[in-house]
């Protein structure tokens, strides 16, 4: 198992919010959904991103399931708690541990099999209610289990797993923690070792490797950087070099125990830059100060929001948020955002990620951004950004 995870909290978490919203089962089909429910991150789908590979049964009663394949089980058996039941199905590969007399293979397995196995684990002793991932099953999988359920019976959980999620257990805090604290370490590692000349290649791989030698057993790297005059990050980065004043953003960090980092900081390479972008910094800096100050329990995040706006007064910098809540999901930043129309409050157990970003092709992109847990009292700020664009 995962050193201190608390399986049995996690899963009355997400029974809680079954109940509320009248679902027997969940099915969850996303690597994230799978790790959370049973603690097991399968590489089949985080790789792969095939749905099918795993798939995890909740019930109402609180008992879990996991289906995996045959070459999955025994590391999935290492890691979940006793209580996950594992149920696998055999693959291509030869393995000699599930060999028998007279067995045959498949060249590719049937990922739709996963789906009719996990069926098995929802009871149909009467009419249930079965929440799925409708972002994350493949087309023949809805319709089955449409089919098996009853089409007003399937509904879309994807809101109540982003529920269940929003308040932290005192371990995914600590994870959490841990995390963004690496990724600000090797943010400032990165800085310090970033000159004029360097191309965007060699500072993604100065952040990956430092990432690496901080914290071997993390399981990805995050990086969503920009360099100067670019203000979208590259899936391929460039191996065009940094001019002296060119502005770096780095975005992102490692993930470890299935949990991400969520970390922004900007700085100006050769320690010196233009006057205007000190000043747009300053003005960003501004903002981000105010809501450091003013977040805290009952709080609104719509509030945080046009208080943040207001501080950095700019009249044509409009934004859809300042920050979102972080926790397992893979896929990008989770709800709730501190968003203009979003009247939900601060509350104690929240861990989320506050930032000012500006993008600008002209004068270059910038990010302060921290990552927060929220107290009875206020706030406990994991990582401390600068005022300074230099080191």
């Amino acid at each position: 198992m995962i050193e201190g995870r608390e399986q049995r909290r996690i899963v009355e978490k997400l029974t809680a919010q079954m109940e509320q919203q009248g679902l027997d089962a969940l099915l969850l089909t996303s690597a994230d959904g799978v790790f959370y429910s049973t603690g097991f991150a399968a590489r089949s789908l985080y790789r792969s991103g095939k749905t099918g590979n795993a798939v995890s049964v909740v019930t109402s009663d609180g008992k879990v399931t996991l289906v995996c394949s045959e070459f999955e089980k025994m590391a999935a058996q290492k890691v979940c708690d006793p209580s996950v039941h594992i149920e696998a199905y055999p693959v291509w590969i030869y393995i000699e541990d599930y060999a028998f007399e007279g067995m045959t293979k498949e060249v590719q397995p049937d990922l739709n099999r996963t789906y009719r196995m996990a069926a098995e684990f929802i009871p149909q002793d009467k009419p249930v209610r079965v929440g799925i991932q409708s972002k994350w099953i493949t087309y023949e999988a809805g319709c089955f289990l449409r089919e098996r359920f009853g089409a007003d019976r399937v509904a879309d959980c994807s809101k109540l797993l982003a529920e269940a999620r929003l308040l932290k257990t005192p371990w995914e805090i600590k994870v959490l923690r841990h995390n963004a604290q690496l990724s600000e370490l090797a943010m400032y590692k990165t800085m310090k070792a970033t000159v004029p000349g360097m191309t965007h290649a060699d500072v993604h791989t100065c952040f990956h490797r430092t990432c690496l030698d901080l914290a071997p057993d993390l399981t990805a790297v995050s990086q969503s950087h920009t360099f100067g005059s670019s203000i979208a990050p590259a899936w391929m980065p460039a191996e065009t070099p940094l001019m002296r004043g060119d502005l770096v953003r780095l975005d992102g960090g490692p993930y470890t125990n299935g949990y991400k980092s969520d970390l922004g900081r900007t700085f100006a390479v050769g320690n010196t830059t233009l006057p205007e972008r000190e000043e747009l910094y300053a003005a960003l800096w501004k903002g981000y100060e105010w809501g450091i100050r003013h977040i805290g329990p009952g709080v609104r995040m719509c509030d945080i929001f046009r208080g943040v706006e207001q501080a950095i007064g700019m009249k044509e910098y409009i934004r859809g948020h300042f920050g979102h809540s972080i926790s397992c999901d893979i896929s990008g930043e989770e709800a709730p955002f501190i968003a203009p129309e979003e009247t939900r409050v601060f509350e104690p157990g929240m861990v989320m990620c506050f930032e000012t970003p500006f993008y600008s092709s002209r004068r270059h992109t910038y990010n302060i951004e921290d990552t927060f847990a929220v107290t009875e009292n206020g706030i406990e700020l994991f990582t401390h950004a600068s005022p300074s664009l230099y080191i």
